[in-house]
């Protein structure tokens, strides 16, 4: 376990502890400390839990989950694409539990160590705090914005090649492979709005940075949203068009069956060796057949000519 204290400051009394991969009994260790819940405690361990909010007594617990900028072009898990970001918030602490460095989290706290909190009037030193809350928040969420903007691009790669002549199944599959990354991050997006409706404001001077939480948030969730809801039209489209050509295909062999039905009935009857056909013995008797043949084939041709049907 490694614990860094970012801020550490007496006027006004606060503290920002980072720490990282804790053990059970480590991070147990610092709840007594801070007295942090239990079950809080337990679901900061839990690697794949989801964004929440909770509020115990005075302490905000809150969960957010980060794209992995490291993580693989293929994955398409929450495990896989994110890492998650515990924060215990309290009146005179921060305390972020994650188990590895992530470039969001690292920046802000260079930021941090490097400033001072401001003096000034009480009011202004008590924003102080939830922006640092807010901003790592927003950091979280703004990981999202290049991975949305990447998948957009893919997705317009697709749709740029719908009407081609490509391979199907390899254009299925890549749709639906950006389809499960978009459904997660939109997932994502959708568990952190819930959790950050639910802050409340300390005080009237830091509503303002509440509201702009939420409204990024929500912005973030309608672009993964209206994503989602392109690929899925996307895939429907191919999905329709794979259709339409397999229907192409089997038309045209219905074409040339209905062609060849009735001359293959007309062959099958002269092929018939029985004794007593007056055709058989007849002159012109091949010919005539032919042209039976012929004539029953041109009918064919000018009905579906005239119905429409062989037109492509």
């Amino acid at each position: 376990m490694t614990i860094r204290t970012v801020v550490n400051s007496s006027d006004p009394p606060f503290a920002w502890l980072d720490v990282v991969q804790p053990t059970r009994a480590e991070l147990t260790d610092i709840a007594r400390g801070y007295g942090l819940h239990q079950m809080s405690v337990e679901d900061s361990l839990e690697p794949e839990h989801l964004p929440k909010y909770e509020r115990i007594g005075s302490t905000t617990f809150i969960i957010v989950r980060a794209m992995d900028v490291d993580a693989p072009a293929d994955c398409a898990t929450v495990h896989e694409m994110t890492r998650k970001v515990a924060i215990f918030y309290g009146p005179d602490f921060l305390i972020t539990i994650h188990r590895t460095e992530q470039p969001f989290l690292a920046t802000l706290k260079e930021r941090y160590e490097s400033g001072a909190i401001p003096i000034g009037s009480q009011e202004r030193r008590k924003s102080y705090m939830p922006r640092l809350l807010i901003e790592l928040i927003n950091g979280a969420i703004e990981t999202y914005e290049k991975p949305l903007e990447r998948s957009e691009a893919a997705v317009d790669a697709f749709e740029a090649t719908v009407f081609g002549d490509q391979e199907f199944s390899g254009t299925l599959q890549g749709i639906y492979a950006e389809k499960r990354r978009v459904t997660q991050m939109r997932r994502m997006l959708s568990h952190t709005l819930d959790a950050v409706q639910k802050l409340v404001p300390a005080s009237e001077p830091t509503a303002p940075l509440y509201q702009d939480i939420r409204e990024n948030a929500a912005s973030m969730h309608s672009y993964a949203d209206e994503l989602l809801e392109e690929v899925n039209s996307l895939l429907s489209i191919q999905l329709a068009l794979a259709s339409h050509r397999t229907n192409e295909v089997v038309r045209v062999l219905t074409v040339f069956s209905v062609f060849f039905l009735p001359l293959t009935f007309i062959v099958g009857i002269y092929g018939m060796n029985f004794d007593f056909m007056p055709e058989l013995r007849e002159r012109w008797g091949y010919p005539a057949v032919l042209a039976a043949m012929g004539l029953v084939t041109l009918s064919i041709y000018l009905w579906f000519r005239r119905r429409g049907w062989l037109r492509g």
